[in-house]
């Protein structure tokens, strides 16, 4: 292919980027698309004679093409609210019914007028007479999936409403779902009884593979799986495993969501595949991702363990955030501006997060994507210099206290 196809294939893809743009921008729901960089799903033919007529025709059959993928796209999206679930109620995933009122509630179904309904995990468990349920409540909870299907989840909606078997009305379709709990939380709005330690809350949340098509029977199916859940202060989700530095169940999730763009793919290729085998597949992977929950948690809680052990004999875990800080060049010294922490990226991904007293309270791992898009959006910006200097005098203080070279106690 010569360079001067290159460059006119390379233009035309600009002018339709340009076009979907702008009609994104002039959208009514377009704000939902904002800052997703999700692609079209657009099929257009393409005349090889210019024929009379022929260029206006397939020219106006594109731009259907585009004006018909760009609303499946915000239809899904519009059901697909990250956080929040669907209510057939209100028709909206942006309702005050969408959330669960506290971070110990979990989705147990729908109520005849379409309005979700919540419940503390704890309490649905003992309603379900689960022998699992003290499993919840030991000095170390251990945690615990509960998996439903999405008949049972909608078999109280009014029949015009549910429109069909697993809630499919206005081409939403819950097929089922996760719920798990506990996981342990710092709780934004209190303090332990030292005054400077967070307390931990259960937090409990609820993932359901939801699929959406804009107009039944016209474009494919959309699958993906919904995070459903609130911190212990009713903050997002985001905001507070973005805190922590870790989102527990991101494993989980991820795999979960690979192995539906593969249903969705084999949809794609064989659109007249029995429900009945789609929803087998589903179930399936249900129950495996409550599996891998479960698993995850246990190995995980093994390696803290673990680590905590080392702790005790001596091997700190906080010499390489010093280590890291004590090198770090000016341009990996940032201020996370939501929490107002301040971020050490050292070498290979580590992050290290300080608060303003000096304190470690996390180190994590970040991909150089993840690092750079923080940095891109603002989320993290460069420290200033005084803000540098205040840490690292701050983060000596808190050494020498600890270990008993202040001059206090020190013998």
């Amino acid at each position: 292919m010569s360079p001067s196809s290159s460059d006119r294939i390379r233009q035309a893809m600009q002018l339709l980027a340009d076009e979907a743009r702008e009609r994104i921008d002039l959208h009514p729901q377009g704000h939902l698309l904002a800052g997703r960089g999700e692609p079209l799903d657009l099929h257009v033919a393409v005349p090889t004679a210019l024929r009379e007529g022929r260029i206006e025709q397939m020219s106006r059959d594109a731009e259907d093409a585009l004006q018909a993928a760009l609303q499946e796209l915000i239809q899904h999206t519009a059901v697909f609210q990250p956080g929040r679930i669907f209510c057939f109620r209100c028709q909206s995933a942006e309702c005050e019914h969408a959330v669960p009122a506290t971070g110990r509630q979990v989705f147990t179904g729908y109520r005849g007028t379409g309005a979700p309904r919540f419940q503390d995990f704890g309490q649905w468990l003992l309603q379900r007479r689960d022998p699992r349920v003290d499993l919840l409540y030991r000095d170390s909870p251990q945690l615990t999936a509960i998996v439903s299907p999405g008949i049972e989840l909608t078999a109280d909606l009014l029949p015009d409403l549910r429109g069909g078997r697993g809630g499919r009305a206005g081409g939403y379709r819950l097929h089922g779902q996760v719920a798990v709990g506990w996981y342990l939380a710092p709780d934004l709005s209190a303090s332990g009884p030292s005054g400077n330690r967070r307390l931990l809350s259960p937090v409990a949340v609820t993932l359901q593979v939801i699929s959406s098509r804009a107009q039944e029977g016209r474009h494919r199916r959309r699958f993906g799986l919904n995070v459903i859940g609130t911190g212990p202060a009713g903050e997002p989700l985001d905001h507070l495993w973005d805190r922590l530095g870790e989102i527990p169940w991101g494993d989980a999730v991820r795999w979960a969501q690979t192995v539906l763009g593969g249903i969705e793919h084999q949809l794609a290729k064989a659109p007249r595949t029995p429900d009945k085998a789609v929803e087998a597949r589903i179930d399936g992977l249900l129950q495996a991702l409550g599996r891998r929950l479960e698993k995850g948690f246990r190995g995980k809680e093994r390696r803290t363990q673990h680590a905590q052990q080392r702790h005790r004999d001596g091997d700190r875990p906080t010499r390489m955030a010093l280590a890291d800080l004590a090198r770090a060049a000016p341009a990996d010294l940032l201020v996370d501006t939501r929490r107002e922490t301040l971020v050490v990226v050292g070498d290979r991904g580590r992050a290290h997060v300080f608060n303003q007293q000096g304190k470690l309270v996390t180190s994590v791992r970040y991909s150089p994507a993840v690092i750079e898009r923080r940095r891109q959006n603002g989320l993290w910006r460069p420290a200033a210099a005084d803000e540098v200097r205040i840490l690292r005098e701050r983060v000596a203080l808190s050494e020498k206290s600890e270990t008993g070279e202040n001059g206090v106690g020190g013998g």
